[in-house]
């Protein structure tokens, strides 16, 4: 496989169309944290709107490369309605399937997370993929 068609496979159309969306910042967050991976340079914004334990409504603000974008967009889309010890159990399955190198079959909306298979094979890009998961905990133990 060449450097070409890696690209192309890591950087597909649906993953460059969701990173494509850009920052959705909210107005009045009830929570708001920042997260950085000094390896790359990534950063991210992650903003909640919560209705008791619940996520009400999610925001972002990234300085990232398109693969964290286009998680931090999935999780913006898919994280309402749920809590945050959720998001804390689907981002534990993300980032065991990636570490063990098993192929990403999730099931309902977060099946849309499948798009992130061609990152498997490239450990040093899974920190892109799960730097959004990474400020939520950082929200959560504040909680």
């Amino acid at each position: 496989m060449n450097a070409t068609m890696l690209d192309d496979d890591l950087y597909n159309k649906e993953l460059l169309k969701l990173a494509g969306k850009g920052d959705c910042r909210l107005d009045h967050p009830d929570y708001s944290i920042t997260h950085d991976n000094p390896l790359c340079g990534d950063r991210i914004t992650i903003e909640l709107e919560m209705e008791g334990n619940v996520i009400k409504n999610i925001g972002y603000k990234a300085r990232a490369c398109a693969l964290c974008k286009a998680s931090a967009q999935l999780i913006k889309e898919l994280a309402p309605g749920h809590d945050l010890p959720y998001l804390q159990d689907f981002h534990g399955k993300l980032k065991t399937h990636m570490k063990e190198n098993q192929s990403l079959k999730f099931s309902g909306n977060w099946k849309f997370f499948n798009v992130f298979q061609p990152v498997i094979k490239i450990k040093n890009r899974h920190t892109c993929v799960l730097l959004p998961f990474e400020a939520l905990v950082k929200i959560e133990r504040k909680n």
